[in-house]
């Protein structure tokens, strides 16, 4: 599950409204909680660009910025195969990762 890519109706900020959105799945807090970062098909915006050359099963229909560090924490039955979009590289996933440390300054 860590290190992939699902689609999901993902609060806005103000937990008011709902979009639907792809987001990285990038930590598991526990059984019930993921850690997940949301994706823009705007690729002006700050993060990490991803393109299908990045993913190693399934493929994104657009390339995409992963919103780095916009971090969010999410009821893992949000997740199912059913929406499952891609699965990342490894050392694409290791590459956000470390941009989540150096936003975080760990």
């Amino acid at each position: 599950m860590v290190g992939s890519i699902f689609f999901i109706e993902m609060p806005y900020s103000d937990f008011r409204q709902f979009k639907g959105r792809p987001i990285l799945v990038f930590s598991v807090i526990d059984k019930n909680d993921l850690l997940v970062l949301p994706l823009t098909s705007n690729l002006g915006r700050d993060g990490i660009v991803i393109t299908n050359q990045d993913i190693v099963k399934g493929f994104l229909r657009k390339d995409s910025v992963v919103v780095v560090p916009k971090i969010t924490a999410i009821d893992q039955s949000l997740i199912s195969d059913g929406n499952f979009i891609a699965k990342l590289k490894d050392s694409v996933f290791e590459k956000i990762l470390k941009e989540i440390c150096i936003k975080f300054e760990c």
